[in-house]
């Protein structure tokens, strides 16, 4: 007589990739869900049956979602089972980029934390930028997309390594019309034996919209200019905007479709100067001590320092580009790496 194994609503889930069975051996036994049978596969191990959740959350029509970075499975009820579209990847512990990016680059900005490893795969998802974010998702991943990418084996689930936390760093100071996003593809499925894998996602900011549709003139109206007279006319546009003010902190969208002037603090400054130097394709990054924000820019082939917070006082290049600012960065290491992402061999 056969067996009838009856699933009820009362799922159980085996979170499978953590365990490896000594032989897999496949159920005969008939598997019903709420009376009706159901074409499901089990394994039987130790004279118990194990499914696959993802198999029980297809057919019950209920939404599951794999949290690679926690190595945890989530159910939603309320909402419906959606296919794997993408196939899923499995990691081998090994870096990767197409090359070593890394060579063109001023040796002088690596060390145990920042590594060539971690350069390459940033710098790739930089120079392929307008290709990867014509095609992702709400996430920030184009799965036509092949990342380079990073295996920190110094990194553990619960204790990042040094070299991720600078690299969240480092991907920070360039936020702006770009969301620059150092995490890892969705489809991984053992992320948990490499937990210092990584990969720097990259997309046009959504939440920007607004601004970008509020600037787009802007940004067509400076296109044939200089470098420098399109830091210019940036400068001078943001500061007609914004006002200084402490402790009022404005986002990219207030700045640009809020009505004049804006009140914000100095990071706002830097942040919008940023967003608009992404639009108009000039390289730069935010700068940020103990309590003030600037930028630096890449301008006539090196990088100069522009404070608009400054410049917004007295409108003249010697704010705009000062020569002898005061003010000390102090985390100068991870300023040239992301120089050097952002312009190879700059900093030399």
């Amino acid at each position: 007589m056969r067996k009838t194994f009856v699933f009820s609503i009362v799922l159980t889930a085996l979170l499978f990739g953590s365990k490896v069975f000594a032989a897999d051996i496949v159920s005969g036994q008939d598997i019903y869900i709420n009376g009706t049978k159901t074409e499901i596969s089990a394994i039987n191990y130790n004279d118990n049956n194990y499914v696959k959740l993802r198999d029980i959350a297809k057919a019950l029509n209920i939404e599951i979602i794999y949290d690679a970075e926690t190595n945890t499975v989530s159910i939603n009820t309320e909402k419906p089972y959606i296919e794997e579209k993408t196939k899923s990847i499995h990691i081998d512990g090994t870096s990767y980029s197409r090359e070593d990016f890394s060579q063109k680059a001023n040796p002088d900005i690596f060390n145990e934390a920042y590594t060539r490893d971690a350069y390459n795969a940033i710098r790739q998802s930089i120079v392929d930028i307008k290709e990867i974010a014509q095609n992702t998702d709400e996430n920030g991943y184009n799965p036509n997309y092949t990342y380079a990418h990073l295996v920190d084996k110094k990194a553990t689930m619960s204790n990042l390594s040094e070299t991720i936390e600078a690299m969240k760093s480092v991907t920070a100071s360039m936020f702006g019309y770009y969301n620059f996003g150092f995490g890892y593809e969705p489809t991984i499925k053992n992320l948990y034996q490499y937990p210092g894998y990584r990969i720097c996602k990259i997309q046009i900011h959504k939440h920007f919209e607004p601004a970008n549709k509020a600037t787009d003139s802007f940004v067509a109206e400076i296109s044939n200019l200089t470098d420098r007279e399109k830091v210019k006319r940036i400068a001078d546009y943001i500061c007609d905007r914004v006002a200084y003010k402490n402790e009022n902190v404005a986002g990219i969208n207030k700045v640009f479709i809020g009505t004049p002037p804006v009140n914000a603090v100095c990071g706002t400054y830097a942040d919008a100067f940023v967003y608009l130097c992404q639009r108009a394709e000039i390289p730069c990054i935010s700068v940020v001590d103990d309590i003030h924000a600037w930028n630096e820019v890449y301008v006539d082939g090196e990088w100069l320092t522009t404070d608009i917070s400054y410049y917004d006082v007295a409108r003249t290049d010697e704010y705009l580009f000062p020569k002898n600012y005061p003010r000390a960065d102090i985390n100068k290491q991870k300023t040239n790496f992301a120089k050097e992402l952002l312009v190879p061999g700059s900093t030399n």
